[in-house]
């Protein structure tokens, strides 16, 4: 293991998973989602309906210049080096190993949730980042004892609640961390709640736009995150999208091991253990009140993986051993996903049309050819669908000067609620819906008579999807 676990090695490896990656983040189409922050960059904030405003801010920096899709996902890409760098350094100041560092970095960059997160962007990605570094920062505080790092840190929080609001467990961690060892005098300082009052007025600008919108963006998230659900089925839709998230033996693995580092004496291993386990198991409890995503405690996976890495990467044959399954098998689904993402490796469609038309990599594909299918509509003013994902896809790919805006009457509440579409009377427009959904709904916004045509969406000659797109006047109010 320690020949094949080198620095050399770790860098041959993330370039060339560096190069794959900027290959497929080239040639796939944007996912509705990437679509929708890519809107918000075009629309600056302070903050927005769905999450801080950082994920818009990374977007507009890196498409000052170009637009196509490798430059919407480049700070997702740029991210996943960033913090291959940081969990190297972290990891070898806690346990002095090039061993502990390489197969954190590699481990790290292969789960399916964090690969997948270096191609498609998303508010983890600056979150993911941030919290990263204040993990880092904090273990230097502690290390050093350097009072002046608890402003370093503050900024750093600052900027992680400016990504994602779940950036706030940063908090806890660390505090978890004193109480429970002698740093717990810092508490007796003004140093750590300056920080955090430093912290506060850079997230400022999220706190005032929501008072500007009656507090919409965190009455949201909190009902998003807590209201009723059925505990036995929440708490293992939870463990089964960890176990896919990471891979069963991978998340098993690390459970476990940073659960052992929660009750070590040695200040490395419980700051580990205290900054993702109590995470993950708070994540764990909202289930029970809330069906929780896969990525909802991605953040934890940080110093979770440097616990695994270190646990199991100790000399001991057969621990090596599961480290190595662990990191092949994660390497093969991670590739796996992404190569049929691009390429459709696995042939669904043979198996199951059901399974063929609910893969979730489809939604990569199609927006090109609705959008050429839209152009043929030159003289149309107003684009409405009625989710609040397939006008930003229309957007992105149409780049025509046409108010293009999701249905605020129908689906879910959406920025384009608060950006209050106004729709001028009696002219073209079209509404453009998957085919049997939203029947109805273009009559609120058109007159009769209005004509109906549909497009299907292909994915290696199979039909993925099916549009209606109906056209007409508006009408006269």
């Amino acid at each position: 293991m320690e020949k094949f676990l080198t620095k050399k090695n770790t860098i041959i490896f993330i370039t060339l998973l560096t190069i794959c990656r900027i290959y497929i983040n080239s040639t796939l189409q944007l996912h509705p989602d990437e679509a929708y922050y890519w809107l918000w960059s075009h629309h600056l904030q302070l903050s927005y309906f769905d999450h801080p405003p950082m994920i818009a801010y990374f977007i507009k920096l890196t498409t000052l210049f170009f637009m196509s899709e490798f430059w919407v996902r480049l700070s997702a890409l740029m991210v996943s080096v960033l913090m291959s760098f940081i969990i190297w350094i972290l990891s070898k100041q806690f346990f002095n190993s090039e061993k502990v560092s390489s197969g954190s970095v590699l481990l790290l960059n292969v789960y399916p949730l964090t690969a997948s997160g270096s191609i498609i962007i998303t508010p983890d990605a600056p979150a993911f980042l941030f919290w990263s570094l204040g993990i880092f920062i904090s273990w230097q505080l502690f290390k050093t004892q350097k009072a002046y790092l608890w402003y370093v840190l503050g900024i750093i929080l600052g900027l992680s609640l400016l990504s994602k609001y779940t950036a706030i467990l940063l908090v806890p961690s660390i505090f978890l961390y004193m109480i429970f060892t002698d740093e717990k005098r810092w508490l007796k300082t003004v140093h750590p709640y300056v920080a955090l009052v430093l912290s506060i007025i850079i997230f400022l600008p999220v706190i005032i736009w929501n008072i500007a919108n009656n507090w919409v963006s965190f009455k949201f998230q909190m009902h998003h995150g807590l209201e009723g659900y059925d505990l036995l089925n929440g708490m293992l839709e939870y463990i089964g999208g960890q176990l896919m998230a990471l891979t069963p033996f991978a998340w098993l693995m690390g459970i476990w091991a940073s659960a052992i580092f929660m009750f070590s004496k040695r200040k490395e291993k419980l700051f580990l253990g205290v900054t993702s386990v109590p995470i993950i198991l708070l994540f764990m409890f909202t289930s029970l009140k809330k069906a929780a995503a896969p990525n909802w405690p991605v953040l934890a996976y940080f110093t979770f993986t440097i616990a695994l890495c270190a646990y199991f990467l100790d000399g001991k044959k057969w621990k090596e051993t599961l480290w190595a399954l662990v990191f092949l098998f994660s390497l093969f689904f991670s590739l796996l996903a992404i190569f049929h993402a691009r390429f459709s490796v696995i042939p669904l469609e043979k198996f199951s049309k059901e399974w063929a038309q609910t893969d979730a990599t489809s939604w990569f594909y199609g927006w090109k050819d609705l959008a050429k299918e839209i152009k043929k509509y030159p003289d149309v003013k107003y684009i409405l669908a009625p989710s609040h994902t397939l006008p930003a896809s229309i957007d992105y790919y149409l780049h025509e000067n046409i108010t293009i805006s999701a249905d605020p009457t129908i689906g879910r509440f959406s920025q384009y609620n608060l950006w209050k579409l106004q729709i001028q009377p009696n002219v073209k427009a079209l509404y453009v819906s998957l085919e049997g959904e939203a029947l109805d709904a273009y009559k609120r916004y058109f007159s009769e008579p209005v004509t109906t045509d549909y497009i299907t969406i292909y994915r290696k000659n199979f039909p993925i999807r099916r549009f209606r797109i109906i056209y007409g006047n508006t009408k006269s109010y």
